[in-house]
């Protein structure tokens, strides 16, 4: 070939290895592809390990997926149930304010009264009023028999009115009689020797 440029070759030098630099990279090269080949031929049971492996991860995923599922609808039962005990208690909250409000103005008129009824309350005046309690039921019973006489007495207090007046009248008739002083005298001297 003829060319008008000239064309430059260069040398490339390779140092050439000695006997024992070849024969130490061959026994790595040889002990590299042994070890490729125990590798590649453990990979079928090793990747088989593997996809058992996967296969109990994904079966653990599902059952812990299934878990969470159980655990998310017990938590939903809760959060109703306990939205159902929020709406009860905000019911009661409110018949609770409500009778507070109308409590209050009998408590504020009250407690003042209460306070000065503990304050002079004696120890022996409340052992009277228990004794008293006590004897309650024997009184109804008492009470119920003379209440229609008492019913009576609107009736009876004139007469008995009348009957004074007429007693009054017969005490100054008797005073009157001549000698009567005499008998009243000897009749208080009897009563004293009795």
């Amino acid at each position: 070939m003829a060319s008008d440029r000239e064309v430059e070759v260069q040398t490339v030098r390779l140092p050439v290895p000695s006997v024992g630099t070849a024969v130490a990279l061959m026994r790595a090269t040889v002990s590299w592809s042994v070890d490729t080949v125990v590798l590649v031929a453990a990979l079928p049971s090793r990747i088989d390990d593997l996809f058992s492996r996967v296969d109990a991860l994904i079966a653990s995923i599902e059952e812990i997926t299934a878990r969470a599922g159980g655990v998310i609808e017990a938590a939903a039962r809760t959060t109703d149930d306990a939205a159902e005990v929020i709406v009860g208690a905000g019911d009661a909250s409110e018949r609770a304010r409500t009778m507070i409000a109308d409590i209050q103005p009998i408590a504020d008129r009250g407690i003042p009264l209460g306070r000065r009824f503990v304050d002079n309350f004696s120890e022996t005046e409340l052992d009277a009023s228990i004794r008293m309690v006590d004897q309650l039921p024997e009184l109804m019973e008492r009470m119920e028999a003379i209440m229609p006489i008492l019913a009576t007495m609107d009736t009876v207090a004139p007469e008995i009115h009348q009957l004074l007046e007429v007693t009054k009248d017969v005490r100054k008739a008797v005073i009157g009689i001549p000698g009567f002083k005499f008998f009243r005298n000897r009749g208080e001297e009897k009563l004293e020797d009795i």
